[in-house]
Order: structure tokens, then sequence, then C-alpha cells
């Protein structure tokens, strides 16, 4: 058990900020792919895809920025510890689901502090500090927090926010809420995090092709709990919460919770914390009858994932359908929350 507290310690994600004193610039873009470590930007066709950013009302400053997905026009879907306060930004689990570190959820933020911006351009105002909420023009904000209501992330790490009003025309992701990610299958994730071009991206970025290396529940390290599952390098800080697609059907499969360190950040390229590193998606099926009942209380019908017959030849009788919506997106070595 203890060996596990050292092997798998990990940072949630959804920081998109690097800390004050380090800054990522042009100087730390030479010679490097950027982007979502590797990715593209993401055009119009993703834009299921939202900037969700948490403001102190007292103080009017951004607590936090993560990414989410529109499952219904008046539904998003992300990480927990996106809308939670909880002790500190590193946590370990066992297998088993117990808490090992840190992860103690104190308590939900309001939801009226959540907002929603859509669109695949950085939103104006949302990198200023203080924020000048008269000025800004978010497309929703929250009216409820609808999770499990566990006290650790340990196993838990995922939420949904109903708003005060559905968003109109802005795409609708699907989801897969029978079977969990599997092992090989390939991932697209998207997201508003650190790139290795910029702490705070002009623009949503992308990449596909990213691997299933291995499903929970397992004590291997990285430890994964039952409602977990290991995927390569592609997201960094400020991708948390952000829907983890599959590349072929296009529907959510899970959002991502945290990663463990890559190589060591420098002055000038702190997003090197995320290369090459682990990172561990929650898995939206284990939580069904949670997202069913955010369903109800939004008043709205799950876009479920497409899928079709084939010939029978592969035994299955069933794969998914290419036809969906293509959008997209950590307990290991060390892992961070990516939230800012």
């Amino acid at each position: 058990m203890r060996r596990s507290l050292l092997v798998s310690l990990l940072f949630l994600g959804c920081s998109s900020s690097p800390p004050d004193d380090v800054s990522i610039g042009a100087a730390g873009a030479a010679a490097i792919e950027p982007r979502i470590l590797g990715g593209t930007p993401s055009d119009d066709t993703q834009n299921a895809v939202v900037m969700l950013v948490v403001v102190d009302p007292t103080t009017s400053r951004r607590l936090g920025v993560c990414t989410a997905a529109m499952v219904a026009p008046n539904l998003a879907l992300t990480a927990r510890h996106c809308v939670s306060k909880s002790d500190g930004e590193s946590i370990a689990c066992d297998a088993d689901g117990s808490a090992l570190f840190g992860g103690q959820i104190q308590s939900d933020y309001s939801p009226e502090q959540i907002f929603v911006f859509t669109g695949k351009d950085r939103p104006a105002l949302v990198d200023d500090d203080p924020l000048d909420l008269t000025k800004w023009s978010p497309a929703g904000q929250g009216a409820e927090i609808i999770s499990d209501r566990a006290p650790n992330l340990c196993n838990h790490d995922l939420a949904l926010v109903r708003l005060r009003a559905p968003i109109a025309n802005n795409p609708i992701a699907a989801v897969r809420l029978d079977g969990g990610a599997r092992a090989n299958e390939k991932l697209t994730t998207v997201g508003w995090g650190v790139t290795r071009e910029a702490p705070q991206p002009g623009q949503r970025q992308t990449r596909t092709g990213v691997n299933v290396k291995r499903v929970g529940p397992s004590s291997a390290i990285p430890v994964l709990t039952s409602s977990e599952f290991l995927f390569d390098e592609s997201i960094c800080l400020g991708d948390s919460g952000g829907p983890i697609f599959d590349a072929a059907s296009g529907a959510i499969v899970g959002v991502v919770s945290r990663g463990g360190n890559g190589e060591t950040p420098t002055d000038t390229d702190y997003a090197k914390t995320c290369v090459n590193a682990d990172n561990l998606g929650t898995s939206l099926s284990s939580f069904k009858p949670l997202v069913n009942d955010a369903f109800a209380r939004a008043g709205a019908t799950a876009r479920l994932e497409a899928v079709e017959e084939d010939s029978g030849c592969n035994g299955s009788g069933r794969r998914p359908g290419a036809g969906a919506l293509l959008l997209a997106g950590v307990v290991a070595m060390l892992s961070r929350r990516r939230r800012g």
C-alpha cells in the first residue's frame, strides 16, 4: 500500500496557467511541436468542446480554467475537481479506489461561479486579473453541479454542470454509456490547456491517434481504479475535464482527470512536465446512472454513440460507427492537477 503512494502520486490536470514565475515564450517553442503537445488547432467541427471558467465572486479573480463538453444544450460534462475545492494539487489512489494521499473534496463551488465559453478561439478577457465581469461574454452560467457527492476524487473524478439556460445552435457531443475505453483503442483529445508554444493558447487544440495503454482496475504502475484508463501523452495544464473521444465513432468515452510527471520543466518551457507523461481518464460508462440522472434534470436526451452491424465475420456483430461527431478530451509515477 505504501509503495503505491510513492509511485502513484498524480497531479490533477485543470490548471490553464503555469506558476507565476514560469513563462512559456518563443524561446521554448523553437524546434518543438506546438499545440496540445503534438496536436493541431481545433476547428468549428469540434465546438461541442468548451472552456469552463470558475470565478471568485468576491474578488472577480479567476479560480480555475478547465475544458468541458456540451452533451445537451444546457448540460456540460467535466471533471469533479474542476467544480470543487480539494486539498492540494496532488493525489494518490489505490486500485480499489481508496485514497492514499490527497484528493479530499472540501466543498463544491457554487454553480453560479461557473461560466462556459463556446467557440474555437480563446475568449476575450478570461486571462485578466481581476476579471471585468461587466465586459466579458460567456455563453452560459451554472445552475446546478451534478456529481455522486463522493468525499474524495479517487475513482470519482467526474461531474456535470446544468446551465441556467440552453446554449442555442451549439454542437452536442455523443456519449458512450455502455462499455468503457478499450485497451489499444485510438482516442482524440481536445482542450484549452498549456501547449509547447504558449501557456494560454489562442485557439483550442486537438490531437488524434492517442492510444489507450491500459484500463482499470489495475495495481500495475501507474495504478488505475475501476473507473479509470491510462492513455498516452497529449493533455497538459488546462485540459482537465476535457472530453476524451473514440477516434472512430467520435463519442466521449471519458474525461481528462490527471497526469504523471513527464520531463523536467524549464523557465521557458513549463509544458515539458506533460511530455512523455502517462495520463488518466475517468470512464463515462462507470457513471451511467449519474449521467442519466443529469440528463433527466436537464430535461434532455443523451446522444448515444452510433453503432452499426457488421457482417458478422469479426464475431462481435457490432462495432462503433464513424458517423458520430468527432470531438475530444490521471494514478501513476507523479500526477498533477492541471487547473489555473
